[in-house]
């Protein structure tokens, strides 16, 4: 198949309803994408996108966030690039267990763990302004 669409977002959580809405029209174009894995790969590129409007808005950066979908014939793939500075995943805090009572404290920090959980792959790239965070599923 190898079809790529492309979405440049501004800065601002307003836009992330365009980028689910995106993602689900182009998965959803042949039809062999299962829905429940449509939406697990919409909620995951969600907070990929609202992580890196966070960590620009930190970084102070309004550059905008830019989005790939790429449709191929196993496996529809969603990167999002910020501009935030890039960060070492390895670097994060663990989180506890679900059973360790300390884990009711975390307010934040549960969003690679979500999107792991949520798509077969995701990886993190540091690119020369960021990071790249690359979501699959594969079909």
């Amino acid at each position: 198949m190898g079809h790529a669409v492309e979405l440049t977002i501004p800065a601002r959580s307003d836009h992330l309803a365009l980028v689910r809405l995106m993602v689900q029209a182009a998965a959803s174009i042949d039809g062999r994408v299962p829905e429940r894995r449509i939406d697990d790969l919409r909620l995951a590129v969600s907070e990929a996108c609202a992580n890196a409007l966070d960590a620009q808005h930190k970084a102070g950066s309004e550059a905008p966030v830019h989005t790939i979908i790429e449709l191929e014939d196993t496996e529809v793939a969603v990167t999002v690039t910020d501009h935030a500075g890039g960060f070492d995943v390895e670097s994060l805090d663990p989180i506890p267990p679900v059973t360790d009572p300390t884990r009711l404290r975390h307010e934040r920090g549960l969003g690679i763990p979500l999107m792991r959980s949520l798509v077969d792959e995701v990886t993190f790239t540091r690119t020369p302004s960021g990071t790249a965070v690359r979501l699959v599923v594969r079909i």
